[in-house]
């Protein structure tokens, strides 16, 4: 009898721990994340698969294109409280509308909590730019993955040509160099803008498409003086539609004679293509592709450069230099069910061993040590200027109502350009339909009052 007892206890043991077994391979956790596809996105998933090795958590991605669709994906996850996502790598201007509404989890206690990450490892103003909201509260609803902003890439190779610098200063009266100033880059532009040998003066963003042709605009009009809007009033009358901001859009509009045809309507594929195949001088570009732009044309005859983009001199004699900012922070979604195994991995990819391998990839980290590190300017040959880029940094607005004041302000400016309507004109409206969403928001108490970010 014993036997028999025996002999069905270890059977039962046998069963329980198989179904012990099969339990835990049912609940085998995957983290999924969404970004827009490209190659951060896939580094991001590379360095995942040694998590997926130490924890058996699996790491997936939501990988929408570069374009509205991006922002509208997350959107609309959240306004359905869905779970398709676990963790969220969106603009730094969305931050107002996605934690506004309670979308993304509030990080403070998991921060003092944390053994591993604490809100002082990483650079103060990267924890602003990409993490805060409201601004100046100190609540963190992201850490700092991607830091980024828009800079200059040009033909390394025809600036130094002593035949092309010759003919330059017998022209313009100056030495050709990296612009200090928009009108320096114009006279560079029209310079080599020569379409009969296959050369234009200069590639850059016109497309309606998401925050194409402002976020290069945005550069021009800040250094011209102008601004969006005065936050403190929360108005955009006098402001986006002053006569410097007017100024700055007919410049804006005057390059694209320079560039090749259609760039009216161009975005990041066009103007990748355009400076990988050596047909323009000069590029507006985010560093985001810089590294990639940099490998590319390796081993080609046209050599890139990169620097911070210029300037302007107002008619005050001041130099103003803004560059308009763009990367992203990742955020917890409120409505995953993986919240701490979430927070977990945000533990392990912020260690600075993961950071290292994220910034010797092309990434951009947030963290002090490794901004501080020598080592991270010869990370990259693109780094010792996005240094100094970071430091011009601006942004849009900071309100829940980004999407719609982005909406009308890409409309605008893309019919200025394309030669729809006069510049002040485009202006004049564009100031009058802000005014509207702003004021309806402010009157329903939906705004939280915050500037550009310098």
């Amino acid at each position: 009898m014993k036997t028999c007892l025996l002999t069905v206890g270890v059977l039962l043991g046998m069963f329980t721990t198989a179904g012990s077994v099969q339990a835990q391979a049912q609940r085998k956790t995957t983290l999924t994340f969404i970004w827009h596809a490209g190659d951060r996105a896939n580094l991001l998933l590379k360095i995942s698969e040694e998590y997926t090795r130490q924890t058996g958590v699996e790491v997936k991605a939501i990988l929408p294109p570069l374009s509205e669709e991006y922002h509208q994906r997350i959107a609309d996850e959240f306004a359905g409280k869905g779970s398709a996502f676990d963790l969220c790598i969106f603009d730094s201007q969305s931050m107002s509308e996605f934690a506004s509404q309670g979308h993304v989890v509030l990080l403070n206690d998991r921060l003092k909590g944390s053994e591993k990450v604490h809100a002082a490892d990483f650079d103060p103003a990267a924890l602003h730019r990409y993490a805060e909201y409201p601004e100046g509260s100190g609540n963190i609803y992201a850490l700092p993955v991607n830091q980024d902003c828009m800079g200059l890439v040009y033909r390394r190779d025809l600036f130094e040509d002593s035949k092309e610098k010759a003919a330059f200063k017998q022209k313009y009266g100056y030495d050709l160099a990296v612009p200090q100033t928009y009108d320096q880059l114009r006279d560079i532009a029209e310079f080599f803008a020569r379409p009969d040998a296959n050369l234009h003066g200069i590639a850059l963003y016109g497309s309606q498409d998401y925050d194409a042709c402002t976020s290069v605009f945005n550069n021009i009009l800040w250094s011209f003086g102008a601004e969006l809007w005065d936050p403190k009033t929360a108005r955009a009358e006098g402001y986006i539609n002053s006569p410097s901001a007017a100024r700055a859009l007919e410049f804006y509009k005057s390059l694209f004679a320079y560039a090749p045809d259609g760039f009216v309507n161009a975005y990041v594929p066009e103007v990748n293509k355009a400076i990988q195949e050596g047909r323009v001088a000069l590029g507006f570009q985010w560093y985001y592709y810089f590294d990639e732009l940099a490998a590319q044309t390796a081993g080609t005859t046209h050599k890139l450069g990169f620097d911070a983009l210029p300037g302007q001199k107002g008619e005050d004699g001041v130099l103003r230099r803004f560059v308009t900012i763009g990367g992203q922070g990742v955020s917890i979604s409120q409505y995953s069910s993986n919240k701490d195994e979430a927070w977990r991995f945000l533990e392990w990819f912020m260690s600075p061993e993961q950071q290292w391998k994220w910034v010797q990839g092309g990434g951009k980290s947030g963290l002090k040590a490794i901004l501080g590190d020598p080592k991270f300017l010869d990370a990259s040959p693109t780094n010792k200027s996005f240094s100094v880029s970071m430091g011009l940094t601006r942004d849009y607005w900071h309100l829940p109502t980004y999407p719609q004041l982005l909406q009308v302000y890409q409309r605008y400016v893309h019919q200025a350009i394309a030669g729809e309507l006069p510049p002040q004109r485009a202006l004049d409206l564009c100031a009058q339909e802000h005014e509207r969403i702003l004021k309806t928001s402010a009157s329903s108490g939906g705004e939280q009052r915050g500037g550009s970010r310098s």
